[in-house]
């Protein structure tokens, strides 16, 4: 789902991406594999973990649990999960444990994006031609503006026209094209925040 980005202020006015029964699914699953990456962490680890005290004490909980008893512990702590922040965790257990959680996530994300603007796209070239018409690369796309909030330097010009070109023509590599403008939106994204990050915890000392 696009939202703003953690920190940033919510924008009451940007749209809202609908989530399919199926996309909620995969992050439900997805919550549940990092609650079990959370359960196998050692103490020391844990203590160092970026997510509130309460959530630690449930994962502690999971110690000499087995069968029945341990996945009822995970799903409690995947219910506790979807009330926090998961990004920070992720990245966590990226850098101690080489998890590839926060990469899978980021990029079934990225997925989900496509297949939306697709949906979309299709929908109003259909609606288009109904009426006689062509659709035009400024037509209105709801998934697009929503993800503009999310990725700054989006360029939502150049991806209306790859998702028209799509809906005109269903090749593959149109469809390859939407997804490589979402990613390397994200990767410019990821480098601005890291950029301000280090602006804020590294200022320049002023000169004398």
């Amino acid at each position: 789902m696009a939202t703003k980005k953690s920190g940033a202020p919510q924008d009451s006015s940007a749209p809202e991406l609908y989530i399919s029964r199926s996309e909620k699914k995969r992050q439900a699953k997805n919550i549940e594999e990092i609650a079990k990456e959370l359960a196998e962490l050692s103490n020391a680890d844990l203590r160092k973990l970026p997510c509130p005290e309460l959530l630690k004490e449930e994962i502690v909980a999971t110690r000499g649990l087995d069968g029945g008893a341990l996945k009822r512990q995970i799903k409690f702590i995947a219910k506790e999960l979807r009330q926090v922040e998961v990004e920070d965790i992720l990245l966590f257990l990226a850098q101690r444990k080489g998890s590839r959680l926060k990469e899978n996530n980021e990029f079934h994300q990225l997925e989900h994006l496509r297949e939306e603007i697709i949906s979309e796209v299709i929908q109003a070239w259909d609606l288009a031609r109904q009426h006689g018409e062509r659709l035009q690369e400024t037509w209105h796309s709801e998934v697009i503006a929503a993800t503009s909030h999310r990725f700054d330097g989006l360029d939502t010009a150049a991806l209306r026209k790859s998702a028209l070109r799509y809906a005109a023509t269903r090749k593959p590599a149109h469809r390859r094209e939407i997804f490589r403008q979402l990613q390397a939106a994200m990767e410019r994204q990821r480098f601005a925040d890291r950029s301000a990050d280090n602006s804020t915890t590294n200022p320049e000392t002023p000169s004398s």
